[in-house]
């Protein structure tokens, strides 16, 4: 990513006084129109070149929520309690990660390869197999079986 960049030292304003001083970096990327603004509360020592480091650091973290949200179910989740959700998060995280290590590992034959690709992929190489009514309610049978046993079991030792 190749971008114009000005990074300027500057107090910007709160409550109508001076706020503490800080970094204001402008960027403009390479072939785009739009200049993007941004405050740094890096020190003062900071380089211009980090300083750009960072600020185009920005894209990819937004990239990667997007990617997300697309191709790893970000945007699918429907929960009312933070378990559930934090549950779902873990979720996202480790299928992005599956996904990455795919792309990664498949990059050499196919180097334009997106995460969307390799998800497409997987869903064709990977069918989901359908389940019968019939089959789901033999496994809770069998689940509510081995654990009323469990709790017979236990009762007859407390005893």
């Amino acid at each position: 990513m190749w971008c114009k960049l000005a990074c300027l030292r500057i107090y910007p304003v709160n409550d109508s006084l001076p706020g503490k001083e800080c970094w204001l970096v402008i960027r403009r990327n390479e072939g785009e129109g739009d200049t993007k603004y941004q405050f740094s509360n890096a020190p003062f020592e900071t380089s211009i070149e980090k300083l750009g480091q960072m600020s185009c650091s920005r894209y990819w973290i937004e990239r990667a929520l997007e990617d997300a949200k697309g191709d790893g179910g970000l945007a699918d989740y429907e929960v009312r309690g933070y378990i559930g959700w934090n549950h779902h998060m873990a979720m996202v995280f480790m299928s992005m990660l599956f996904l990455l290590e795919m792309q990664d590992e498949w990059k050499l034959k196919a180097p334009l390869l997106t995460l969307t690709d390799v998800r497409e992929i997987l869903e064709v190489i990977m069918p989901k197999r359908r389940v019968s009514d019939r089959e789901i309610l033999k496994l809770i049978e069998q689940k509510h079986k081995a654990r009323y046993s469990a709790k017979l079991s236990h009762h007859k030792r407390g005893r």
